[in-house]
Formats: C-alpha cells, structure tokens, sequence
C-alpha cells in the first residue's frame, strides 16, 4: 500500500494587486484573508485594489501571518478595514524587542475608595500637621467573578526606553456587542449582549485594553490597525436616532453656513438670508428653505451623524479626547 506524502510548500503573498498575475494559491490566500466578499446568491466580489494595496503593504510592514488569523481585512457596509488578533499586535510588540511586557488585566465595577496618597518611594504623603492626604480612585479587582458586567477594564504595557508603563482603560459601554433579541421569528425590539460578551465579556474587555495600551506603546509599528475585539461593536445596526429637532440658522451656530450668507435684498433689512421671513414666505419670493446635509462619521461609519464631510460624530469625538488625555497623562 502505497502512502502519498504532502510536501511543505510555501505560498508567497503577492508582491502586486494585479489579480491577473496572482496564482491559484495566492488568490486562494488572499480570499482566506478576507479580501472577497461572498454573501448568499450573489457573485464574490474582490475587495478593492487600493485594500489590497494597503493589505500587502500592512503585512510587509508588520510581518503578520494571515494564514494564521494574525491579520485580515474586513468588509462593513462597503467600508474596507484590516484588523488584527490581539495575538498579532503581541507579536510586533516583542519583534520590537522594547516590549517587557505588561501588568495583568483589572477590572472595576464603578465603586469609587479613598486610599492614602503615596510617594514614590512607597511612604504615605502626609500634610505639613502630619495628617494623612487621602485621594479617590476606582476600586480595581485582579480576577472578574461579578456580579454583572465590568464597568471598564485596564492594562498597562511596559517599554524598554520608558521610565513609565503606559496605562489604558476599556469601557464597557464603548466596547461591548449588542444583537436584536428575537421570539417568534420576529424582533422584540431589545437588545441582548452577543454570546461571546455575555459568557467572557471580562476577557473581552480586557483584550480591548490591552490593544489600546499596546498601540499608545508602539505607535510606529500598530498605528491604524485595530483588534478584532475593538471592531466587532461595529458590526451592530445603528440604533434609530430620535428626530433632530429643527435646525437653527441663526449665524455663529454649528448649524449655520459657514461664509456669511449673501444679503438678500427683496427681503428688505440687509439681513442674511437666513435670518429673514420664514420658509413659507421665502418659498414666495422663489427661495427653497435651506437644506441641513449630515454626513458619515469618519471614524465609526455611521451615516447621517456628521455635520461635514471627513468629521467624526459627537462619541467619537469624546473617545478621541479620552484616548489623547490618557496618552498625555
């Protein structure tokens, strides 16, 4: 009886993304890194050249493995992004070889203590009188046993060239994955955590901590890339937003044009046009209302949240201030 042995073969990523000169196996490749989208009854359709392009070069440059899940591209309402595993961004921070590893993962449920303010050296600071100067912070706990769900989560990496660990904190609220609760074959209208979160959201969080301290660590090697944990929130269908109660046009407020409006002379005054009569005047002259546009966030993707095109929406724009306020800590 005769035993076929497989040989170990080794399949280059391609060096172009010209799908014409890919081989069999590199399209294979690519195609199990993500890069083609296949949805039921409909043709795979290639992620687009300039993803690819990016993809390549974000593999060269970090040297991550897609064949072992390290790295991939995903698509999310016809928006491209590569994420990584967190066991991916592990691997560039010890390639680094500044990486000396990290604290492990706390959690905290919100409860606020007063703890005496220590030096460096580990002595209680005290006041001129000799009384103890107490500070507050959130209580922190080494292992999750509950109940309920962590309020956030923390963890902090060390450098070889800091003299400081570099800290980062997870919200629960920002992170966690929400699905649709169904019954009957329809929509309840609630939402329940995801399995995943629901069973392990500790874990979880605590992995979107991680990625955070690990990225303010080594900005060079994992600026942009985004671990999967701090991704999947995204997957979620936009919760319908209330109506926007009607725009003011009054000049100096966010919702007014930015150039000053032209002086509409038949509306008598030398007043900007959009401080004169209302719509229904204005239509009478031949003059439409003025029309607010909103635009995608440029950050999360949610459409309709933006007041200009390129800009990021309010949550997004209070996470940025966090992320910068801990970076500047």
């Amino acid at each position: 009886m005769t035993v076929e042995v497989l040989q170990p073969t080794s399949i280059m990523l391609p060096t172009t993304a010209d799908p014409e000169q890919w081989s069999d196996d590199q399209k294979a490749l690519l195609d199990f890194a993500g890069l083609v989208v296949r949805k039921k009854n409909q043709a795979p359709v290639p992620a687009p050249k300039s993803t690819v392009i990016a993809f390549l070069q974000q593999c060269e440059r970090t040297g991550l493995d897609p064949i072992a899940r390290q790295i991939y591209a995903i698509e999310r309402g016809g928006k491209w992004t590569i994420q990584v595993s967190i066991d991916g961004m592990r691997l560039v921070a010890q390639r680094s070889r500044l990486y000396r590893g990290q604290s492990k993962a706390q959690w905290t449920d919100g409860t606020r203590v007063r703890t005496p303010m220590r030096d460096l050296d580990g002595s209680i600071v005290r006041e001129g009188d000799g009384s103890i100067v107490w500070t507050e912070d959130y209580q922190w706990f080494d292992v999750w046993t509950g109940p309920g769900h962590p309020v956030a989560a923390r963890v902090s990496v060390y450098r070889a060239d800091f003299d400081e660990p570099l800290q980062a904190v997870a919200r629960w609220d920002t992170y966690k994955v929400e699905n649709d609760e169904w019954q009957n074959g329809s929509k309840t209208g609630r939402k329940i955590l995801a399995a995943q979160w629901e069973k392990g959201g500790d874990n979880q969080i605590a992995k979107c901590a991680e990625a955070l301290a690990l990225r303010k660590a080594f900005p060079m090697d994992l600026s942009g890339l985004y671990a999967t944990e701090e991704m999947e929130h995204l997957d979620q269908e936009p919760a319908p937003r209330a109506p926007r109660p009607a725009a003011s046009l009054t000049p100096g407020t966010r919702s007014a044009q930015r150039e000053p409006l032209p002086v509409d002379e038949t509306l008598g005054g030398g007043e900007p046009s959009g401080v004169g009569p209302p719509a229904s005047e204005q239509e009478s002259h031949g003059r439409a209302a003025p029309e607010i546009v909103l635009f995608p966030c440029a950050r999360c993707g949610v459409d309709g949240i933006a007041h200009e095109e390129g800009a990021i929406c309010e949550p997004c724009e209070i996470e940025v201030q966090e992320e910068f306020a801990e970076a500047n800590a």
